[in-house]
């Protein structure tokens, strides 16, 4: 006969998802997310990087390899979920990209990422109705992100998120704020993993 070990595998190894995600810390700021000792790549010089526009590219693509090399991708980590991380990184994609190619104004698009980034990592607060929810120079973010906030601890198979994101859509944003959503979600009951199998339409 033969002999098979009883597993012991344990929910939140091998990056699955834990058992129980941990709570995102809070009161955090954006230098907590990134790294401050040296890169492992060569520093820009004034004169590679330039002034305006090239010299903003620079400072986020800095940011960005700061902020990567801080947080890893740890679905245990309870400064950042991988989904946040995500996010954060998606953000300063486009917002570089839009740099690089003098889609508006450069200074604008810092400014509007940095709004951005910050409210995906928690920084920040924003009603449904702030402009990080709506489409300016850069994307809008994910509706999970507005008040009250959908953390990734709390909804680790994403069914409030994916509620919420339908909702909202069926309202019309992001052409529009989505009140008739808003006032729908607070009057919903129980467990949000069971609003998948209420009425969508």
């Amino acid at each position: 006969m033969s002999y098979s070990p009883k597993s012991t595998y344990v929910p939140g190894e091998r990056n699955t998802p834990p058992a129980d995600a941990p709570t995102r810390r809070t009161v955090l700021s954006m230098s907590e997310f990134l790294h401050s000792g040296p890169l492992d790549i060569p520093a820009s010089t004034p004169s590679d990087v330039g002034g305006g526009a090239p010299r903003l590219s620079s400072r986020l693509s800095d940011s960005r390899l700061r902020f990567i090399k801080k947080v890893p991708i740890d679905p245990r980590s309870d400064l950042c979920s991988p989904r946040d991380r995500r996010a954060a990184l998606a953000v300063y994609d486009e917002a570089i990209e839009n740099i690089k190619n003098g889609k508006g104004h450069h200074i604008d698009v810092e400014t509007e990422a940095e709004a951005k980034i910050e409210t995906i990592l928690g920084i920040r607060s924003a009603a449904p109705s702030h402009l990080v929810f709506q489409k300016n120079l850069l994307l809008p973010i994910d509706p999970t992100y507005a008040e009250p906030r959908i953390e990734a601890s709390d909804d680790t198979l994403g069914y409030h998120a994916s509620w919420r994101l339908h909702e909202w859509r069926q309202d019309g944003w992001p052409a529009l704020i989505p009140g008739r959503a808003i006032e729908k979600e607070k009057t919903m009951k129980g467990d949000p993993s069971t609003w998948r199998e209420r009425d969508w339409s």
